[in-house]
């Protein structure tokens, strides 16, 4: 009878050693995983917040871009007396300052701020320059935890008078 030969087969180290390579693979294609999910999940809420964003500025805009019909436009920007909420707001001006919350239509988690200040196109067109103007630029920004920055939409409108 033919003993068996104690060089043949694996030894313990071999066995330690594969499965230190298996385990090592194992991690990287967890970590790998990790961070598809996250980039995917990146990815998810900044279409939300595009089409969200996109959303509110039609909104705005959909509206008068003034109380008065013609110039002088109105001296002041939000809203008038009497307008409490988006559902009172007639004119585009009224959304200044104004944060939109709709979590109750699926956007859990998101912050929608608005801002709408006049400007001068043939010298700043950037920032405010106080009251009056032919334009008036809408700024919507939306913002998420996952989001790494916000996401900002820039609209100018501008003030036409209406002829009867």
């Amino acid at each position: 009878m033919k003993r068996p030969d104690p060089q043949s087969g694996f030894s313990i180290m071999d066995i330690i050693m594969g499965l230190s390579i298996i385990a090592v693979a194992i991690v990287g294609m967890m970590l790998a995983q990790r961070n598809y999910v996250q980039q995917s999940s990146q990815v998810e809420v900044g279409l939300r917040a595009v089409s969200l964003g996109n959303s509110v500025m039609n909104i705005i805009r959909m509206h008068a871009y003034d109380d008065s019909t013609s110039s002088p436009w109105s001296p002041s920007l939000g809203p008038n007396t009497g307008e409490s909420s988006a559902d009172d707001y007639d004119d585009i001006d009224d959304y200044d300052g104004a944060s939109w919350d709709f979590s109750n239509d699926g956007f859990a988690g998101f912050t929608i701020n608005t801002r709408v200040f006049n400007v001068q196109i043939p010298t700043n067109w950037v920032d405010s320059v106080g009251t009056g103007g032919n334009f008036k630029k809408i700024t919507v920004t939306v913002n998420h935890s996952v989001l790494k920055s916000p996401v900002t939409f820039s609209s100018i409108v501008a003030g036409i008078e209406e002829h009867d």
